[in-house]
């Protein structure tokens, strides 16, 4: 008896009865509390050659950068506050590289054409997942094989020399099923940096994927899984110093895992699974010292037990779960100076917890806890309490505190800015929020506050380290607020979805106490339409991002931005269809991060303008 994996309906973004992420192993959408969105295969497809933090950033309460080292902030959270899963295998690297501070989700490493669908959760979610889970989880999910599947193969062309290959085929044999799916992507790329002179001056970029899921039911009730996916990607990156050459760089996820499923009967259901990942970047130095190369990898092995237990007085779930952690870095230098010692290090983590929903009436009720033992930090508790009222049909009231953590990585206790005595990062989220939800339409909104504390941060000051400069150390506090709305509608042929998203993201002590965290925006918007004209279906798309400040000291403002989108999808016959999409209508300039240094920006990294992308899809009958 398989897991049943959650979809979402296209083009009415309604999702399915069992969502996978908010409780670990499935739950209905109208027991879930936390706020939860999805994408399906046709709504990523619609979206080009967009990359993961720029697909998500199409979701209520997600901002993103997506230059060099992409990143992702949801409620205002810094990146590294987000979890990330690919079919239950954690994502995560520790190393720290260009803008992403203490380590965190590659996510510029992983292509979108491999997911088939996603899942998100908003809000703390360390009681479920542990550290990291502050801002909230996203998982992806990969093609499961069906009876009736078909080969599939796309080619697609863009801008910039875009050239795009993917091909997928799936199905079931008996008690057998199984899906492989490869993909290849190359660009020529563009200037990412005008205002200096370097050689050559456009970045290009290649990356491939490649996975296989197979699946077999040993008996109705015993089903096991096991999946083994690598993505590598290889790019080029501006320098720091004018006239000099561009820097290549490597790098590589790849994931697998083994899971058993079991439903011995109606009311209990089992799953043992042991995930590995590893993340890996390297980069050279042609400039002689004047850029730092690096080498990292991270190495993350899980084994987790899950068990639920549906009772006359509500579900029941406990979960097991033991991690090892491994960073191994080279050492490396700028200026012939020493900027990183060799680091060789690992920690392993012990976790228990457990969960309660309980959907009876009006009332919603969630509960769970958790409690992660490190070898390195100690233990810490996390906890989440929910009650949702449905005070009309089809309007409920929710309540919501929970919170979260995030251990230190090893590059930040062990590498040359290293302290062995950093404090995890935690932090207490609350939520009042109002939902309705009928079979056309839903909305939401969303009152919340979190606040962080023991944030981790570097400064020149720090001296506490290794390197005698810009050591991590703990600042007390910052604070969130905000107002989240979002909501989705079909009438006839057109759908529309629209969502505004209001932070108050202030550091609240500290040298910086007052000041706006960086790189978040307070006002954040995005609208979406879309309608079928026969066997056309065309969308536009409409996002706007309020100003933001490069730097915590508040002194360099990036101006804020408004984007327009347009795409169609055009079934040309019963196996062939025709994907077209124009990002940035307008050409909108504007620059999502920079490099302030003593409160100049002294860089200009630029986004590419408007582009085109195009793709042929073929999946014959």
């Amino acid at each position: 008896m398989a897991l049943v994996i959650p979809t979402v309906k296209a083009q009415t973004h309604q999702l399915d009865e069992v969502f996978v992420t908010a409780n670990r192993i499935g739950q209905s959408l109208e027991s879930i509390s936390s706020e939860v969105d999805s994408l399906n295969k046709t709504e990523l497809q619609t979206m080009g050659n967009a990359s993961l933090s720029q697909a998500l950033a199409k979701l209520p309460g997600f901002q993103s950068t997506a230059y060099g080292q992409h990143s992702v902030y949801l409620r205002g959270a810094d990146s590294r506050m987000t979890s990330l899963y690919i079919e239950g295998i954690r994502i995560e690297s520790h190393d720290t590289v260009g803008s992403r501070l203490g380590g965190g989700v590659p996510w510029e490493m992983l292509p979108l054409e491999m997911v088939d669908h996603l899942e998100v959760v908003r809000g703390a979610s360390s009681s479920l997942y542990g550290s990291d889970a502050m801002g909230g989880v996203v998982q992806l999910f990969t093609k499961t094989g069906a009876v009736n599947d078909k080969p599939k193969f796309s080619q697609s062309l863009g801008s910039h020399g875009l050239r795009q290959t993917t091909g997928q085929v799936s199905g079931r044999r008996g008690a057998i099923d199984y899906a492989i799916q490869v993909s290849t992507n190359a660009s020529n790329g563009y200037d990412t940096r005008p205002d200096i002179t370097h050689t050559p001056d456009k970045e290009d970029s290649a990356k491939h994927f490649g996975m296989v899921k197979l699946g077999y039911d040993l008996n109705p009730v015993h089903r096991v899984e096991w999946v083994v996916f690598k993505t590598i990607q290889a790019y080029k990156s501006a320098p720091s110093t004018s006239g000099d050459n561009d820097i290549t760089n490597h790098n590589h996820i790849a994931g697998n895992k083994v899971e058993w499923q079991s439903g011995w009967d109606a009311n209990n259901l089992s799953r043992l699974r042991y995930t590995q990942s590893e993340v890996a970047a390297d980069s050279n130095d042609p400039n002689n010292g004047n850029d730092i190369p690096w080498n990292y990898k991270t190495i993350a092995s899980t084994l987790a037990f899950d068990h639920e237990w549906v009772s006359s007085v509500g579900k029941i779930s406990g979960l097991l779960e033991r991690k090892q952690d491994q960073f191994k870095a080279d050492e490396n230098y700028w200026s012939g100076s020493l900027s990183n010692t060799a680091v060789d290090q690992q920690r392993s983590q012990s976790a228990a917890g457990l969960g309660y929903n309980l959907k009876q009436a009006q009332h919603l009720l969630n509960a769970s806890v958790r409690a992660d033992n490190y070898s390195s930090i100690g233990t810490h508790a996390s906890y989440s309490l929910s009650y949702g009222y449905e005070f009309q049909p089809m309007w409920t009231a929710i309540v919501i505190q929970s919170t979260g953590f995030r251990a230190p990585t090893l590059e930040q206790q062990y590498g040359i800015y290293g302290v062995t005595t950093l404090l995890p990062e935690s932090n207490l989220s609350r939520e009042i929020a109002l939902q309705f939800q009928n079979g056309k339409s839903s909305g939401r909104i969303s009152l919340f506050e979190n606040t962080i504390s023991d944030l981790i941060t570097t400064n020149v000051a720090s001296t506490s380290c290794t390197y005698g400069s810009y050591c991590y150390y703990n600042i007390d506090k910052v604070k969130i607020q905000g107002v989240s709305f979002s909501a989705k509608t079909r009438i006839q042929d057109l759908n529309f979805q629209s969502s505004i998203d209001l932070l108050n993201p202030l550091y609240d002590s500290g040298t910086n106490a007052g000041k706006q965290l960086s790189l978040r925006s307070k006002k954040a918007m995005h609208f979406s339409a879309d309608k079928q004209f026969d066997n056309h279906r065309a969308g536009v798309e409409l996002q706007y991002v309020g100003k933001r400040f490069d730097d915590a000291a508040n002194t360099v403002e990036l101006p804020s931005y408004v984007l327009i989108n347009l795409w169609s999808k055009t079934v040309l016959s019963s196996e062939w269809s025709w994907v077209n999409r124009i990002d940035n209508l307008f050409n909108r300039k504007y620059q999502q991060y920079g490099c302030t240094y003593s409160g100049v920006n002294t860089c200009n990294y630029a986004m590419p303008g408007t582009t085109f992308f195009t793709s042929v899809q073929w999946q014959p009958k």
